[in-house]
């Protein structure tokens, strides 16, 4: 009789603390907190963000950029993404850090420009975006299909004294 009571009293344990996994799951999703027109709102935001990064990577790579410059386009760069993002070497096959991408692009006169960005789909914390990438070297062009994960979630920001709630955008990996 103990034995019974031993094993309904651990489903019944398991059986909450698995609720409650997923009630918290379910409070950080994109879709339990917002509205299908406010996510499409976020989506086309993403988007421009996509479009910026590539736009602080051009001018990250002219030869004619100043140290001073390169330092705050570092950092911004790393702020639009994840921390610890692995991202596509545009140049091989390989997954590299952002601060590694960096390194590679720099002094190398790049051109970039993205078109057909589309959400492919949404996940619980994030959605994927698909985009056609064309790279310029001065007579060389490479095109390469991107698929790149964006974060969307809720981080606790300080505003003063007082603590707030906000939905945050990240750019994420790259395959």
């Amino acid at each position: 009789m103990i034995k019974y009571f031993t094993v309904i009293l651990f489903l019944f344990y398991n059986c909450t603390f698995a609720q409650e996994a997923n009630h918290a799951i379910a409070a950080n999703s994109i879709k339990t907190n917002f509205s299908v027109k406010a996510l499409e709102a976020y989506e086309e935001n993403s988007f421009s963000k996509l479009e910026d990064f590539y736009e602080l990577l051009e001018i990250y790579s002219a030869k004619n950029t100043p140290n001073t410059l390169k330092k705050q386009l570092e950092e911004r760069i790393n702020a639009l993404y994840k921390e610890n993002t692995l991202v596509s070497d545009f140049f091989t096959s390989d997954k590299i850090s952002v601060d590694r991408l960096l390194e590679k692009v720099a002094s190398k006169e790049l051109k970039f420009e993205i078109k057909n960005i589309q959400k492919v789909k949404t996940f619980g914390n994030y959605w994927t975006a698909s985009y056609i990438l064309t790279i310029q070297r001065d007579t060389e062009t490479l095109q390469k299909n991107i698929s790149q994960r964006i974060y969307f979630y809720p981080e606790a920001k300080t505003f003063g004294n007082k603590k707030k709630e906000v939905w945050s955008l990240f750019l994420g990996e790259m395959e």
